[in-house]
């Protein structure tokens, strides 16, 4: 499997990357271990899924996962379609998934641009991706430097 492309870069106040990936998954796939990089995970629980978040996630047991009682799957939908549209899909897909992590949901897999969770009690550092310093470049590999609050 080829390993992903990203690295911290100095920020003065907040933290900042730059990223490269080959496609949307592996994009995803960046910015969750960027989230875990960046956070403490104090248990595993495995609780069943509350009623809040069971309306906006499609629940899963053990599909491409081992050793886990409940996990649930949340899609995504990032169109390629205009630059502004695709980072504004994009920031919202991160800021969710940092949501649902806030909400004691750990992201363990990403598949297409689905991605799985298991209850986790986790404290992340990250509270939101932001627009500040955004550059992105679409071609052949998607190219973002972002920033993050913290």
């Amino acid at each position: 499997m080829k390993s992903n492309l990203f690295k911290e870069i100095s920020h003065t106040a907040d933290l900042a990357y730059e990223i490269e990936a080959a496609n949307v998954t592996e994009l995803l796939q960046d910015f969750i271990t960027m989230i875990i990089q960046n956070s403490e995970i104090f248990e595993t629980s495995n609780s069943d899924v509350p009623e809040s978040i069971r309306n906006t996630v499609s629940e899963s047991y053990n599909h491409g996962a081992t050793n886990l009682q409940n996990v649930m799957k949340k899609c995504y939908n990032i169109n390629n379609g205009s630059d502004e549209e695709f980072v504004d899909n994009l920031f919202d897909t991160v800021n969710d998934i940092i949501s649902l992590v806030d909400r004691g949901y750990f992201p363990m897999k990403v598949e297409n641009q689905c991605v799985y969770f298991t209850r986790k009690r986790i404290i992340t550092r990250i509270k939101a991706l932001t627009y500040h310093g955004l550059e992105v470049k679409l071609g052949e590999r998607i190219s973002l430097k972002v920033v993050f609050d913290i």
